[in-house]
């Protein structure tokens, strides 16, 4: 991607991480999410894998209490946000990651849990100005999802887990990422029914069916009996992936 559209969208995605209006759907289904996970595994010496720490939420709250959190985010200020918060809140066992996730090398059977929230699973991809490259074969088969999950995956000890936040393919789920995007000042370019919402700003979020999200972690190496879909409410999943 170029340092231009790198920019771009690391700009629209600060603003939305910052902004104060949120779609109730995207917001009920954020809020069910850190109720499930802080209940279960808050207050516990876990290693903790965040992909996309964002501006580093979950690291304040996981960490205080566990082993080691590494926060992996690709954008610099971004990033930035996440090492001042942690050193604001004095938490020494955070150690932040910047750059892409689908370069990184964490270490085999390493961490206890991966975390992959707020929805961007469905950010990642090949970037591409032709929109046309993302079919449904490219997005049942998506490169640079398959590129990360498959280390993270390996990345997690043995009886480890996974969590991912993804969006349901439904017309609910759609309306309101349009409706986030287009309060954080950004222009929709892609027809409605498209399987991905993106935006003349270079943001593009992909929705999911369960076969689509099966297809992707089949090629990280992870069975069908090892994914949990977990219904958070009627536009979102948090999916729990067993090692």
């Amino acid at each position: 991607m170029s340092d231009s559209l790198r920019e771009s969208e690391d700009r629209v995605m600060l603003k939305a991480l910052e902004s104060s209006y949120c779609p109730e759907p995207i917001k009920e289904a954020r809020e069910r999410q850190d109720e499930i996970l802080t209940e279960r595994f808050r207050g516990h010496p876990y290693a903790i894998a965040d992909i996309g720490c964002g501006t580093g939420y979950h690291g304040s709250i996981f960490a205080p209490a566990c082993r080691l959190y590494h926060g992996f985010e690709v954008s610099t200020d971004i990033a930035e946000i996440a090492r001042q918060r942690w050193h604001q809140e004095e938490l020494d066992n955070t150690e932040l990651f910047l750059g892409d996730a689908a370069q990184a090398e964490p270490p085999a059977n390493f961490y206890n849990l991966v975390f992959c929230l707020y929805f961007t699973p469905g950010n990642f991809r090949e970037p591409s100005a032709d929109l046309s490259v993302y079919t449904d074969a490219y997005l049942d088969r998506n490169p640079s999802f398959i590129a990360i999950f498959s280390k993270f995956y390996r990345s997690l000890k043995p009886g480890g887990l996974m969590f991912l936040t993804i969006y349901k393919d439904v017309s609910e789920a759609e309306a309101a990422q349009i409706d986030f995007y287009e309060h954080t000042d950004q222009h929709v370019v892609t027809p409605r029914g498209a399987r991905f919402v993106a935006t003349a700003e270079n943001f593009w979020s992909a929705r999911w069916t369960q076969q689509s999200l099966l297809s992707n972690l089949k090629a990280c190496g992870i069975a069908e009996s090892d994914v949990i879909f977990g219904d958070l409410n009627h536009i979102a999943w948090l999916v729990e992936i067993r090692k």
